[in-house]
């Protein structure tokens, strides 16, 4: 199965590969005396979110624009920041090194450096948050419940949840990781195989990378044009990365020469993309008015869904 499709709709009958286009890769600086620099979130003002390894050999957070940034902490054993919105809120998850999503505490950082932990009906929730929608301050999100033993895509606000994400289709696991300001959500679910989606309104809209040898497809974010950006993994567990452009059923593949793996994460207005790659972190935008200085042109391929 391949391509993007929603359950309403049908699906999409062939791919057709387009032009070659340019795109503009900005190296993003490391966290100074860091071991490691991840990037997960960019806002609007190309502020930039994600976690560094320090010489402790413990994961901080930090945020800023890029060279010039703000070390915090929000819990032992690790702090992961994931999303940045436009006012500055940051979202993301504690005691990162434990690799138990169930043990890993949610969390909102404030403008003023107040770290919330996120709860329903008073109890603290484990899993991640990521991604904001503009204006409400809505944030997309995953927690553990420990009941079923399932991970649930949520979407919350203000250091707490609101309201499960409904995936209209039969499914094991699903994860939240970006939204937008009109209410669509985007993550990924696991039925087999992991599979993107959309959601708007209730509406589900599956989406898969257009290549036979994907085997998973995950979306990480969306901004308010409509542009969605997303990983997939190959038949040999590597992980590449695209922009969808929901409009068209456009993917544009996200390049970076000399690396094995490309993560995109999250997007902002503009279209200008956080990315972390096994050479380093950058900051990846389809067109050069979106980045910030000092980029240099990439191969951007662009995969053209056809309809029946």
């Amino acid at each position: 199965m391949t391509g993007l499709r929603s359950l309403l709709l049908g699906s999409l009958a062939f791919v057709s590969v387009g032009a070659v286009q340019a795109a503009v890769l900005v190296p993003v600086a490391p966290v100074p005396n860091s071991t490691s620099t991840t990037v997960f979130g960019i806002n609007g003002d190309n502020v930039l979110a994600g976690g560094f390894i320090g010489d402790d050999g413990v994961e901080h957070g930090f945020f800023g624009t890029n060279g010039s940034y703000t070390t915090f902490d929000a819990g032992q054993g690790g702090t992961q920041a994931r999303g940045i919105s436009d006012d500055g809120l940051i979202t993301g998850f504690s005691n990162s090194q434990s690799g138990d999503v169930g043990a890993e505490p949610i969390f909102e950082r404030k403008t003023d450096g107040t770290i919330l932990s996120v709860t329903r009906t008073g109890i603290a929730l484990a899993g991640s948050a990521q991604g904001f929608s503009n204006g409400d301050d809505k944030f997309a999100g995953t927690y553990w419940n420990p009941n079923i033993h399932q991970a649930i895509a949520f979407v919350g606000q203000n250091g707490k949840w609101r309201s499960d994400v409904t995936i209209s289709d039969i499914h094991q696991a699903s994860s939240a990781r970006g939204m937008n300001s009109a209410g669509t959500v985007v993550g990924s679910y696991f039925r087999p195989p992991q599979h993107g989606f959309i959601v708007t309104d209730k509406v589900l809209t599956i989406v898969d990378y257009p290549a036979k040898r994907a085997i998973a497809t995950e979306l990480e974010g969306i901004n308010d044009g409509g542009e969605a950006v997303g990983q997939w993994i190959d038949r040999k567990g590597l992980t590449h990365s695209f922009v969808l452009d929901t409009a068209s059923n456009t993917f544009t593949d996200i390049k970076v020469r000399g690396a094995a793996e490309v993560k995109a994460w999250g997007i902002n207005a503009a279209g200008a993309v956080a990315l972390d790659t096994d050479i380093g972190a950058f900051i990846w935008c389809q067109h050069k008015s979106a980045c910030p200085k000092g980029g240099t042109f990439v191969a951007a391929p662009v995969h053209r869904q056809k309809h029946r």
